[in-house]
């Protein structure tokens, strides 16, 4: 490449100087030259000081500012404080044309429960809407009422044999059940007691074993089923156990039994029973190579002991 070429590829001269350069003499054209090349090696020798710099102030910058992330919570995923629970929103937001505002607002004021002052206002505000002609706040307000005034006489209700009592909220507001979380009354105090993630996305039943020391919970998407045995008491929980006899029956019957990354299971489970107060039996479709396979079986799991039988359902 000519040497003007070269200068107006670095771009640093100008073009009537390369014009010049091309026209003179030998002798000038070397002075003119060296001149341009000391101008040249100057300007790159600024740049490259300056570019150090600013890459050394960058990393600085960079190593004050690296993260120390020791444990993430739940708040300080938000960035912010967290809004606590307000129920003078959701008190207002009974006045609202909106049924559906409506019908979530008098589900979140059952969490009004341990303040006597909000309980009281809330049942008040509440209990007109137990003669509404849309059905499902009805059936919300009547539960409603029923927690706040400590009635407890719901069939939602499960009183358990140490006194308490759980319950969900947002009662079967989905063709497939009621929203995700347990919650418990003990001492007449309220918590939310346990709370299941996807896919669990609706509780589809509660059954509590015969002595009320353990309850059963059926949860599902709209793909699978999921059952866990709960002894609410000692917050004791065991294993999944639609999943866990997929796996073991695919086992028994060399069965290739892949788990999925989203938890799915496309199984379902059907008419759970105690046998005893702590062995729960249930049948369970088990779906293999996706739905590909299913196989009926019959499974009993024994709580206190974590004994898990998984056998073939034989038509009569």
């Amino acid at each position: 490449m000519k040497r003007e070429d070269l200068y107006r590829e670095i771009g640093l001269i100008d073009e009537n100087l390369i014009g010049a350069a091309g026209h003179s003499g030998i002798e000038n054209r070397k002075k003119s030259i060296s001149k341009k090349w000391i101008v040249l090696v100057a300007c790159l020798a600024l740049y490259s000081s300056t570019a150090t710099i600013l890459l050394a102030t960058d990393y600085i910058k960079n190593q004050n500012s690296e993260p120390y992330i020791r444990y993430l919570t739940a708040e300080s995923m938000e960035l912010q404080p967290v809004t606590h629970y307000d129920a003078e929103k959701f008190l207002k937001a009974l006045k609202s044309d909106n049924n559906e505002y409506v019908y979530i607002a008098i589900n979140r004021l059952v969490e009004s429960f341990n303040d006597q002052k909000l309980k009281e206002k809330s049942l008040k505000e509440i209990q007109p809407f137990v003669e509404s002609e849309n059905e499902k706040i009805a059936d919300a307000a009547a539960f409603a009422v029923d927690i706040l005034s400590e009635s407890y006489e719901s069939p939602y209700i499960i009183k358990l044999a140490d006194g308490s009592i759980i319950f969900t909220l947002f009662n079967n507001y989905s063709d497939y059940g009621s929203q995700n979380v347990i919650w418990r009354i003990k001492d007449n105090v309220l918590e939310q007691f346990l709370s299941f993630s996807t896919p669990s996305m609706y509780i589809a039943s509660i059954i509590p074993s015969p002595d009320r020391k353990l309850i059963a919970v059926v949860m599902n998407s709209n793909k699978s089923d999921f059952i866990e045995i709960i002894n609410v008491e000692e917050g004791m929980t065991s294993p999944e156990l639609l999943e866990s006899a997929r796996v073991k029956y695919g086992a028994q019957q060399e069965i290739d039994t892949w788990i999925r990354t989203d938890h799915e299971n496309y199984s379902d489970a059907n008419n759970l029973v105690w046998t005893d107060n702590d062995t729960l039996e249930f049948e369970g479709s088990l779906a293999y190579n996706d739905t590909a396979i299913i196989e009926s079986v019959i499974v009993t799991y024994q709580f206190s002991k974590k004994v898990m039988e998984v056998n073939k359902l034989i038509d009569h």
